[in-house]
């Protein structure tokens, strides 16, 4: 309980009712780029050993090929820092699927809160987070980061932001660490990463009205990369007089 209400403080339980709901208000907007996720998932898992597939990110499985996961892998783990119970209840029907909670982060999220709430703490140096990296039990066969590579940060740095301790250089360099922490992290030859990597803003007369870049760091390019886009939300209810549009890719790492 003290974990949850923790959680819930620095914003991720807001965050993961809000995709849901954002889902059912946009769901034939969403559908193509769920779609796309999903192909491309069954795509770099087709020359993969298939005894153990991870996926990091699972939230609410909207954008992961669950049954055909099951189906062709011995054993499947989902982790989150946060489980939905509608999705545990979901996957008792797979004997070889468990959800696993996780800090994606490695343990960053709740170092950073205690950190931050210690009245006596020393100067923090961003740089001294570069050490932080989820460690994975065992060894997967196929990896599947999904649609978390700009998000993981996003809440920290929010949640950072209320408590005004680092500059917006610091908090710039923070965010990057920690995308590089999690690429770096990504089993070379057995995974593959669906990730937005900019938002394009549209009015409400459709008109293109901008860019703003997601990512703090440089992205590997392959001929084999696919791209997409998301329509992400159309209801302007995400930015304030806009439409926001994902730009999407697909690559195997």
């Amino acid at each position: 309980m003290k974990r949850r209400l923790r959680l819930r403080k620095m914003g991720y339980i807001r965050d993961q009712q809000g995709i849901i709901n954002r889902y059912l208000r946009e769901k034939e907007n969403w559908e193509f780029h769920l779609q796309k996720t999903r192909e491309f998932i069954l795509q770099s898992a087709g020359n993969k050993d298939k005894n153990m597939a991870v996926v990091l990110g699972s939230g609410w499985l909207l954008d992961i090929p669950l049954d055909e996961l099951a189906r062709d892998f011995n054993n499947v783990v989902l982790y989150d820092i946060l489980h939905p119970s509608q999705i545990k209840k979901r996957i008792e029907k797979y004997p070889n699927v468990k959800c696993k909670k996780a800090d994606l982060t490695g343990g960053l999220t709740d170092s950073l809160y205690e950190i931050v709430n210690d009245k006596n703490r020393d100067r923090l140096l961003v740089e001294s987070f570069s050490g932080y990296s989820f460690d994975f039990p065992g060894r997967p066969d196929f990896v599947i980061s999904c649609n978390i590579l700009s998000q993981m940060g996003s809440l920290l740095i929010d949640f950072l932001k209320k408590k005004k301790i680092f500059t917006e250089k610091e908090l710039n360099r923070l965010e990057q660490i920690i995308q590089l922490n999690h690429l770096e992290m990504l089993p070379e030859g057995k995974s593959c990463l669906i990730t937005d990597y900019e938002e394009e803003l549209y009015t409400a007369e459709d008109e293109f009205a901008g860019t703003k870049p997601l990512l703090k760091v440089k992205l590997p390019m392959d001929e084999a990369d696919k791209y997409w886009q998301w329509k992400f939300d159309t209801q302007m209810r995400y930015r304030e007089k806009f439409m926001t549009y994902l730009n999407m890719t697909g690559k195997e790492i």
